[in-house]
């Protein structure tokens, strides 16, 4: 009997074939957290406004996604919705002390999606403007 073919492991930018799924190294990773596992995280994680997600950040957001520069998504990932909705920080700050948390050269428009799928790895958008993929 045939076995399947190698294809690589699930986790993004892994080069590790494997016959289905995760390889080993990430199956670990891969493991849903129980509800008591994601509660004690997000305690110590704290709450958006701890992290410097404040009314502060909120209005310099919306006024960000405001310039015409930003209007769409730039990381443009598999699954993107192309319609910024949130600015990401390039590279994660480690608290709202950092500097990196509020230089502008650090910030990008991104959708939900991409913002989610990205996490806190560090990413420059280098997408083209939604119009110019719209005109092919």
């Amino acid at each position: 009997m045939a076995s399947r073919p190698l294809r690589p492991c699930a986790q993004p930018g892994c080069p590790n074939l494997v016959e289905k799924g995760y390889c080993k190294l990430h199956q670990k990773q891969s493991r849903k957290k129980t509800k008591e596992e994601q509660r004690k995280e997000d305690q110590r994680r704290g709450t958006s406004s701890e992290r410097g997600y404040d009314h502060r950040w909120r209005r310099y957001s919306q006024w960000f996604l405001r310039q015409p520069e930003n209007q769409f998504c730039k990381l443009q990932l598999d699954g993107c919705t192309n319609i910024a909705q949130c600015v990401d920080h390039i590279v994660p700050p480690s608290s709202p002390d950092d500097p990196l948390f509020w230089d502008p050269k650090n910030h990008q428009a991104g959708c939900l999606h991409c913002n989610s799928v990205k996490g806190k790895s560090s990413m420059v958008g280098k997408s083209k403007p939604f119009e110019a993929n719209m005109r092919k």
